[in-house]
């Protein structure tokens, strides 16, 4: 067993879910002058550890494996926190919360670890990494209301459908961890009140709790594209981007530390995205006919009425 203070490894992690703010939660831990978190988002080495990374998309066309930037091995995992000065560190992986094998590595390598976990909506949680990989051009089907065909690729892909099943996903951690080392918030409190919710995160964590981050830039923004050839030129995989990285690299680092570089483009990437609004009907049939039952025992497990949820 392994000392994670002994090998600088995390004493946090955002356990998920994906598209539920974690990214904005990353962020604003980060600025935190007594928190450390690396750059790497979503290094999954808890989920992915000794895996194969699949890097060519001919070879996984359902994206089944579409985590190139994960950490697969626990050398190169200690590596993104060696140089941290700080005694509390942590990370954000949301696949940590369905995927397999998640418990045992973190009993193994960092059995104290504080989990932070964000809960969204389940079906507007779906809707949501529907517009994210309508942006990205890698819909699993055409129409979001595939997601009912309980044969199809959003119920074979654990980051679709089954990422939503929270109390499935979350009763694993409660039976394997002490319940305090486990702090679950909702996306509608962050909505609601960002300051209450960073506060209780700070306490959490062993931070100081009077810190206020800076929470103006919106991140990780959802939609379908307006315009490709404006996409390729500021989007999140614009070949700008990636020409500026291979030739001053340094300049993309600096960019990255800016809130007002950040504030800037995100403002001209959500200018060409359309978010499309999801219909009422589609949205409670997806409540009755899925997630029902999920929400309703989940109310128990981390003690809130989510009576709204139904």
């Amino acid at each position: 067993m392994h000392s994670a203070t002994a090998l600088k490894l995390p004493t946090f992690a955002i356990i998920g879910a994906g598209k539920s703010g974690t990214t904005a939660l990353f962020e604003y831990l980060g600025q935190h002058p007594d928190v450390f978190m690396p750059e790497v988002k979503e290094t999954n080495f808890f989920a992915l550890e000794g895996v194969e990374k699949v890097v060519s998309d001919s070879d996984d066309i359902y994206n089944m494996h579409n985590y190139p930037q994960s950490v697969t091995s626990i050398d190169e995992y200690l590596e993104l926190f060696k140089d941290a000065k700080e005694d509390i560190r942590g990370e954000a992986s949301p696949m940590y919360l369905y995927g397999e094998g998640v418990v045992d590595r973190i009993k193994k390598y960092a059995p104290d670890l504080k989990m932070i976990v964000i809960l969204r909506h389940p079906v507007d949680r779906l809707y949501s990494r529907f517009m994210h990989l309508a942006r990205e051009n890698k819909l699993p089907t055409k129409y979001f209301s595939e997601a009912l065909n309980r044969g199809s690729i959003w119920w074979l892909r654990n980051d679709l459908v089954k990422e939503g099943f929270y109390y499935t996903n979350l009763s694993k951690f409660y039976k394997a961890f002490n319940p305090n080392q486990i702090k679950v918030f909702l996306y509608d409190d962050l909505k609601e009140d960002p300051n209450k919710v960073m506060k209780e995160m700070f306490e959490f964590v062993g931070a100081e709790s009077s810190f206020v981050p800076d929470q103006s830039v919106e991140y990780n923004m959802s939609g379908r594209i307006k315009n490709g050839f404006v996409n390729k030129l500021i989007g999140s995989d614009s070949v700008l981007k990636a020409f500026v990285n291979n030739v001053f690299p340094f300049l993309i680092k600096s960019l990255k530390q800016s809130k007002q570089a950040h504030k800037i483009l995100n403002s001209l990437r959500k200018k060409n995205l359309n978010r499309q609004k999801l219909s009422s009907d589609l949205r409670k049939k997806m409540i009755d006919d899925i997630y029902k039952n999920e929400i309703l025992k989940l109310q128990s497990l981390i003690d809130r009425d989510l009576q709204h949820w139904l």
